[in-house]
């Protein structure tokens, strides 16, 4: 499964061919097919991976904070740093958000991590007693508007400091959003 993570990571789910797969694996066609299914249930099985082993370890980084607004900030330079690590490949699950695939169920795999992502950001932001649903709901799309266009700056290849200042210019932005009514 590692060998496909990489894959699709690096070739995108539109850039990545069933020979792709199959040639990660070592295998032949046929047996792709027998042991895996099709490429887009490897593709809903790679992303269930991936929200398991890099995106909730990030989303570690809301909680230890003392405010809501500590927390998501901290989230915003951690991914600033992973973006900054992956040049050319950014982040799988927002690299593949919009992706379209022949199979509405892995679609579905990426509409729902995102919607379980802003979902976390809404909620942790909501732990501000001086936040209401709507404005953490608000912070939480915004958080997701600069997660895009950082991973859209590591799929460019800018480099690594360049990508951290722009997460460290978000995350300060965050405090003066959220004192705003």
């Amino acid at each position: 499964m590692d060998a496909f993570v990489d894959v699709f990571w690096t070739k995108g789910y539109g850039g990545t061919s069933v020979d792709d797969l199959q040639s990660a694996a070592g295998i032949k066609r046929g047996s792709f097919y027998a042991s895996f299914g099709s490429k887009d249930d490897v593709f809903q099985t790679v992303m269930d991976r991936y929200w398991k082993g890099v995106t909730e370890p990030g989303l570690s980084n809301l909680e230890p904070a003392v405010t809501a607004v500590d927390g998501v900030a901290s989230f915003l330079r951690h991914v600033g740093r992973f973006m900054s690590e992956n040049p050319f490949r950014g982040c799988l699950l927002l690299s593949s958000a919009g992706t379209s695939t022949s199979r509405v169920d892995a679609s579905e795999a990426v509409s729902e991590r995102m919607a379980q992502l802003e979902s976390r950001l809404t909620q942790r932001l909501h732990t501000d007693p001086d936040l209401s649903l709507d404005r953490a709901r608000n912070l939480a799309a915004y958080v997701l508007t600069v997660l895009l266009g950082l991973n859209a700056m590591a799929r460019m290849g800018h480099d690594g400091s360049s990508i951290q200042s722009a997460a460290e210019c978000a995350a300060q932005s965050l405090y003066a959003l959220s004192q705003q009514p």
